[in-house]
């Protein structure tokens, strides 16, 4: 299938000089898998007008998703709710919305007909944008295809043969490609995002329906002749207020934290884990840290114990400010998506200065003022340590505020202590507190870390293990397995020569290492982790293991890899590839569809790159380190970790990003690969039992862990 790099597409186009229908809207529609159109008006011709293009997107097996801004004719209207109850009394909706589209003519009925076929197979869904002031107006799209490209277009057009037509309205708009990431980043991203909140409700001042609904019958009389609501007459203007109150419930205000009775469509209560977590915070003068595994729910737990904190306040009529501090913008995003299941619409505090900095004072200044009494804010760690974001703060009152610190190990940089306010309500998120990603288990520097984050947020208050987890069907269960890879005869001497040196390091300590030692130590610590991370034999290894999994079991894999190059030996001039690109090329020569997911990858390309994962259009990410954190990749299912790490934290945390229940999954599979020595020596012998300790951690909880046993006897890992 072709996708949207193979066109040149022209930055703009204009009625008179292009086409829009021809060159750009129909050639384009042809080979998208989706279609997101907002527009104020919408006419069904338009659909039969454009025949091709929409016939190239349901072959694609594609779907539109569209918000009108204006209400449908009557007999659209009609055309759509009879289409949804084709959808229950019909089979084979595909085979007759294709057969339509093969014999289509152009007429009103034909429009209309198509139309309710469309709304039958699934292939469209309509939502109708109401403003209380003025028209919802705004006319952009976004076509993705089949590789994930992004044409995302905006302009004068509406969706209808007016707009797009030959010899109708003067009309242009321009496109934007999501390839060239520059442009893509300032003017087709916002216009993504903007979508994804119109679609989901979250556009400021705007109310998005489902079409058909109730509140959309009863306004769209009254919006056809009289779009905004300050138009109406006063008892019409309450009966529009009051069908609002009724559509929404107590979410109808923007912004105030309430307990959703569902989140994705699954009925939520909170689990006895999160609510003892919760009740041992409380117990602990709202202070504490949740130590709760990877995927058993930190993240709902900490909304949930905020909403009550807000609820209580509320009653009280004082004013709340919730702060969360994440490490990455992919967890940031993800923040924003959760607190918006419990109507929390928080100011995204990350990026450029501009796009925060204005809306963050003016809601301040609201809240001093008593116009509200409630802001909230995700932030990540980089801006949270900023000045300006500092300064803003400093004006809350310490008493107003509750600070969510996700991923808190992180906390422990003397930086990151000092910029964490100074809250009445503390609460720290964390598989793994205290290990930071540089430790490794021998480190003989006290650890300072702890400390500083100890004496924010008091101790950990509530733990909740895999074991745990598993056990109560949080997470899934999993199948371990070793693949050993031995080290080089060149590997084992470099990493004997580190140890040895390492070890002087330690023994002239006695009465404390200078910082020129410990800077020493940092160093020749890291050398020999990254040796470890870039032993050569794990190639072999790798493809041996990855040419017998079938292509049909693939997909949803994770690749963890150590940093460094391929031969990380100082001096050493053999090779200049990283790991992570040698990994990378030994998965391709086997078949596989990987793609890199690192912090090299702008913000876009990875949001892009977890979709096509999501979807199954690539096997497999390969990854170093930003999969580490709170990335949410439920679909999942094995991971192959060749990292070699002997930090807990990193290991525990990869474990748990596969073992997140979806749909479908019952198992996950772990391949661990296991850095052996051949020889025997004081430090290899360490090493040895460092590994060791990794596989009885993981084997502990393993499904299969009879079998584990059986291959680490094989392999004389207990001795002989």
């Amino acid at each position: 299938m072709r996708n949207f790099r193979e066109f040149n597409w022209h930055p703009v186009y204009r009625a008179g000089n292009q086409s829009l229908f021809m060159e750009f809207y129909q050639p384009a529609l042809k080979i998208s898998l989706s279609y997101d159109r907002a527009v104020g008006f919408f006419s069904s011709q338009s659909l039969v007008s454009n025949l091709q293009g929409i016939i190239g997107l349901v072959r694609n097996d594609g779907k539109m998703r569209l918000v009108i801004g204006h209400p449908l004719e009557d007999q659209e209207f009609a055309a759509v709710k009879h289409g949804y109850r084709l959808n229950e009394l019909l089979d084979d909706l595909d085979q007759k919305l294709n057969d339509m589209l093969d014999s289509a003519s152009e007429s009103v009925q034909l429009n209309l007909s198509i139309l309710s076929l469309l709304i039958a197979a699934n292939r469209l869904e309509i939502k109708f944008a109401f403003r209380k002031r003025g028209m919802y107006h705004e006319k952009i799209g976004v076509m993705t295809d089949c590789d994930g490209n992004k044409l995302v277009f905006q302009g004068s057009a509406n969706e209808t043969v007016f707009a797009l037509g030959e010899g109708y309205n003067a009309e242009s708009i321009m496109v934007f490609k999501s390839w060239q990431e520059e442009v893509f980043a300032a003017y087709g991203a916002p216009c993504v995002e903007g979508f994804e909140r119109l679609w989901s409700g979250d556009q400021p001042n705007t109310v998005t329906v489902n079409v058909p609904s109730r509140f959309y019958e009863t306004i769209s009389e009254k919006a056809k002749t009289k779009i905004s609501v300050n138009e109406l007459e006063p008892f019409e203007q309450q009966l529009i207020e009051k069908e609002l109150s009724d559509f929404f419930g107590n979410k109808i205000s923007y912004n105030i934290p309430a307990v959703p009775e569902t989140i994705n469509g699954t009925s939520f209560t909170i689990r006895e884990h999160q609510k003892r977590a919760i009740q041992s915070w409380i117990r602990n003068s709202y202070k504490g840290i949740l130590k709760l595994s990877t995927g058993s729910g930190k993240t709902i737990t900490s909304i949930y114990a905020a909403t009550k904190v807000y609820e209580a306040r509320a009653a009280k009529k004082v004013p709340t400010v919730l702060i969360v501090s994440v490490p990455y913008q992919e967890l940031a995003k993800q923040w924003v998506e959760n607190l918006g299941h419990f109507n929390i619409h928080p100011l995204k505090c990350w990026m450029s200065r501009s796009k925060w900095e204005s809306d963050l004072k003016k809601e301040l200044l609201d809240l001093k003022m008593k116009a509200i009494d409630f802001v909230s804010i995700v932030v990540v760690n980089r801006t949270l340590e900023s000045t300006h974001f500092q300064e803003k703060i400093s004006e809350i009152p310490d008493g107003c505020i509750m600070f969510i610190g996700d991923e808190c190990h992180n906390h422990g940089a003397k930086k990151t202590r000092e910029s964490l306010p100074s809250a009445f309500y503390r609460m720290g998120l964390s598989a793994t507190p205290y290990r930071s990603d540089e430790d490794e288990i021998d480190n003989p520097f006290p650890n300072d870390a702890k400390e500083r984050i100890n004496s924010y947020y008091l101790d950990i208050v509530a733990e909740y293990s895999l074991g745990d987890a598993i056990h109560d069907g949080v997470l899934c269960e999993y199948n371990y397995h070793i693949v050993p890879v031995f080290l080089t005869a060149e590997e084992e001497d470099e990493y004997e020569t580190l140890s040895a040196e390492i070890g002087k390091i330690i023994a002239s300590g006695n009465n404390g290492l200078s910082l020129t030692q410990r800077n020493q130590l940092t160093m020749l610590c890291g050398r020999r982790s990254r040796l470890l991370g870039a032993a050569s034999n794990k190639l072999q290894s790798l493809k041996a293991l990855v040419s017998q999994i079938p292509s049909n079991e693939r997909t949803h894999s994770l690749f963890y890899c150590g940093e460094g190059k391929v031969l990380d030996i100082e001096e050493s001039n053999d090779s200049d590839l990283r790991v992570i690109d040698t990994v990378s090329r030994v998965l391709s020569d086997c078949g596989w569809k990987t793609t890199r997911f690192t912090s090299q990858e702008s913000s876009s390309e990875r949001e892009r790159i977890m979709s096509n994962f999501v979807e199954g259009h690539i096997d497999g990410l390969v990854s170093m380190k930003v999969l580490d954190e709170g990335v949410d990749v439920p679909v999942c299912n094995k991971a192959f970790i060749l990292a070699s790490t002997r930090n807990p934290r990193q290991y525990v945390q990869r474990r748990g990003r596969v073992l997140r229940k979806a749909e479908g999954k019952s198992t996950a599979d772990i391949y661990d690969f296991v850095i052996l020595p051949t020889g025997t020596s004081r430090s290899l012998d360490a090493l040895r039992k460092a590994e060791l300790e990794r596989i009885d951690d993981f084997v502990l909880i393993a499904n299969n862990r009879y079998q584990v046993e059986a291959e680490v006897k094989r392999l004389a890992l207990r001795g002989k």
